[in-house]
């Protein structure tokens, strides 16, 4: 194999290197830098996710891990939710139009508003009309800090495995 050619080899190149750190150590080093890179006035977050993103957290992460990262509560997207405008809100979440509604619900005008600002992070890409649909609400538009896809749909099992969380994906397959 050569060098630099793009091709991979099983000694000392890039293969070595992928293959170095579990996967499920990568993808919680991933989830606790963008926790992290959210940085608030006063340190603290909270932290609000969907039903997948508990599954990808709770597969590579602590809660220890998460609320050294300043993270005070973490609260589920999916049910009512106490206001609380002192302090910024991290979405951690798939890009659905349930989702979506959700954080539109959330920032509909400022005496409304859940969270003084929000820091969106989707799992997965956000296709193009869920992003029009986002951008037509002006309110939530000026609170956003942050809008960012992970691309981390699926959940990190053991070092070196991981599943897709696809339970009829045989029978669909072979059916």
């Amino acid at each position: 194999v050569e060098r630099g050619s793009g091709v991979v080899g099983h000694r000392g190149g890039r293969m070595a290197a992928l293959t170095s750190k579990a996967v499920n150590t990568l993808v919680r080093e991933r989830l606790l830098a963008v926790i992290k890179e959210v940085r608030t006035a006063s340190g603290w977050k909270v932290l609000v996710v969907d039903q997948h993103a508990v599954r990808v957290i709770s597969s590579a992460c602590k809660m220890g891990e998460i609320i050294e990262e300043g993270v005070t509560l973490v609260e589920k997207l999916e049910i009512e939710r106490q206001p609380d405008r002192a302090v910024e809100a991290l979405y951690l979440m798939a890009p659905t139009e349930g989702n979506i509604d959700r954080l539109l619900q959330d920032f509909t005008d400022p005496s409304k508003a859940k969270y003084a600002y929000a820091h969106v992070y989707f799992t997965t890409h956000l296709p193009n009309n869920l992003l029009a649909k986002l951008k037509q609400n002006a309110f939530l538009v000026s609170r956003v800090r942050t809008m960012r896809e992970l691309h981390l749909q699926f959940l990190a099992v053991e070092r070196l495995s991981y599943t897709l969380d696809l339970p009829d994906a045989l029978h669909n397959l072979f059916s």
